[in-house]
């Protein structure tokens, strides 16, 4: 060893010393001693000091390995996406989707099962060959997306014949369907959630199967396969298909009605996403979604007559939320029809007792609102509507902006009114009931902000809130629920000074900030002078 490398090398095991454990002092002084394994190095640790917190030293590193660790937990499910699905033996031999498998691959080409993530399989794409069965994809993530960047209509015929076959064998032998045809099922439905296409041998089974089903073995997966036919002739449809389901469904419960109406909403979803991507839309496709939209009216109508609890109500808005989303995208307005819900559904969920129920209606209602205003501009390009059918729609406003806004329930004299369709006999009984109270109100006042059965929790709240933030400089509360005289009266008494639209926006305000923003959109988008007055505060 040379003066000058021994000098060198002294000095570093200083700086070691001095330093402690520095990963590149140690690793330099090891690169030292390994090629000098006569030179004494010494301990190049000593110099290392012990932390004064052992306990909190470990956690932490408690800390940082279970987040290290999923971390790669997480890549490592990313990664396996990108590798062929391998089934144990056992899995192998009770499965019914045959596994991937190449046996033809050459020289300068690869195989899928030779992939092993994402970046392997992006520079290998135009090598890889085909597997021996392509029906593999039906069970196989990586396979689908290989299949979905290089199919061809030739590789959907090969999956479609398998298919074809194996669903035949079914019906042909009954015995093997109660275990194989749940997986198969099962396995197809992940296909086709991917692909967003049903296999077109797969509606043939199912509408082959639905004279001798039950209508409880296997629901969901034949529910949610169904849910991904494509948009045809309702019709046709109905014949064929969705009448022989209903029958096998229902059994006069209104919990089997739900479970159908369920069905058609995710049906109605899947033609909507379908209407959305294309670039043109038939009339064919249009009036499908129409005799579809005509369908689930009859449906949810049932439900809410026979047992209109929240839950159902919950179901029937789900259904009319999903055709809302279609008809505010304003590219599709021109192109497809507003189908207004029936009046009785309307108003059976309006005086709902449940405050989400009534906010979700008139969230719909606000959104058909602003439809039928794109739709009827000058250019919209749209069909016009008849008069009758947009004044009906109105009256469903106007009634709502009575009860709510006006504390006008039930007035038939306004322009379009229909009066909640409350007949005038009932009406005047009520009426008549209401003041042998002497209570001082009145029938029309009873469905307001401050009186619905809904919203008057949430309407005395708003204003307690103001009493709390006032402090002393009020001298009594108002003690509820609020009118336009009771608020005159407070502020004259040395209480809360506000007036009679500012209470009434205020309570919008204060329903939006909760989660209950529909009320104040219908209120808003009907009202045009509210718009002005919401944006100035």
């Amino acid at each position: 060893m040379s003066a000058h490398l021994e000098y060198k090398h002294l000095d570093r095991m200083q700086w070691a010393r001095q330093a402690g454990h520095d990963p590149a002092l140690v690793g330099l002084m090891r690169v030292y001693k390994d090629y000098y394994p006569e030179v004494i190095v010494g301990d190049v640790t000593m110099g290392r000091a012990s932390h004064p917190n052992r306990e909190w030293k470990e956690r932490l590193g408690e800390i940082q390995e279970n987040h290290l660790q999923r971390i790669q937990d997480g890549l490592l499910s990313e990664r396996r996406n990108f590798r062929v699905a391998r089934k144990s033996a056992k899995e192998r031999k009770h499965s019914v989707v045959p596994p991937v498998h190449t046996s033809y691959a050459h020289e300068t080409s690869t195989t899928l099962e030779e992939v092993e993530d994402v970046d392997d399989f992006v520079s290998k794409l135009e090598k890889i060959e085909l597997p021996n069965q392509l029906v593999a994809a039906i069970d196989d993530p990586l396979l689908q997306k290989f299949l979905q960047l290089k199919s061809s209509q030739d590789t959907q015929r090969r999956i479609d014949h398998w298919l074809l076959a194996f669903f035949e064998d079914q019906l042909e032998d009954g015995r093997s369907s109660e275990t194989e045809i749940p997986e198969m099922l099962q396995a197809v439905l992940g296909y086709t959630r991917f692909t967003k296409q049903l296999p077109a041998t797969c509606l043939p089974y199912l509408r082959a199967m639905m004279p001798t089903w039950n209508g409880i073995t296997n629901r969901g997966l034949i529910l949610d396969l169904l849910s991904y036919v494509p948009i045809g002739s309702f019709t046709e449809l109905y014949e064929n298909t969705f009448l022989p389901l209903e029958d096998a469904i229902l059994d006069n419960s209104q919990e089997q009605c739900s479970v159908l109406l369920d069905f058609y909403t995710s049906l109605l979803n899947q033609w909507c996403v379908i209407l959305l991507a294309q670039e043109s839309i038939t009339k064919g496709d249009s009036a499908a979604l129409d005799a579809l939209m005509d369908h689930g009216n009859e449906l949810a109508l049932r439900i809410l007559q026979d047992t209109p609890s929240v839950a159902a109500c919950s179901k029937v808005l789900s259904f009319y939320e999903t055709n809302a989303s279609l008809i505010s995208n304003q590219a599709m307005i021109s192109k497809v029809r507003i189908n207004i819900p029936p009046s009785q559904l309307v108003y059976a969920l309006y005086f709902s007792p449940s405050l989400p129920v009534i906010s979700r209606l008139c969230n719909i209602l606000a959104i058909y609102k602003r439809a039928f205003e794109v739709a009827m501009a000058p250019g919209s390009g749209c069909r016009p509507y008849p008069k009758d059918y947009v004044n009906h729609f109105n009256g469903f406003l106007m009634d709502l902006c009575n009860c709510l806004w006006r504390s006008r329930a039930f007035n038939k004299t306004d322009v379009n009114a229909l009066g909640c369709l409350l007949p005038e006999k009932t009406a005047a009984g009520l009426e008549t009931y209401i003041s042998r109270l002497d209570t001082g109100l009145s029938l029309s006042s009873l469905f307001s902000l401050s009186y619905s059965p809904a919203i008057c929790h949430f309407a005395i709240s708003y204003v307690r809130e103001l009493e709390d933030q006032a402090g002393g400089a009020i001298t009594m509360q108002h003690a509820g629920p609020v009118t336009q005289a009771s608020l005159k009266r407070l502020s004259n008494d040395g209480g809360l000074a506000i007036s009679w639209q500012d209470y009434r926006l205020g309570v919008l305000r204060y329903l939006e900030g909760r989660g209950f923003a529909g009320v104040g959109e219908l209120m808003y988008n009907t009202m045009k002078h509210l718009m002005s007055a919401r944006e100035g505060t």
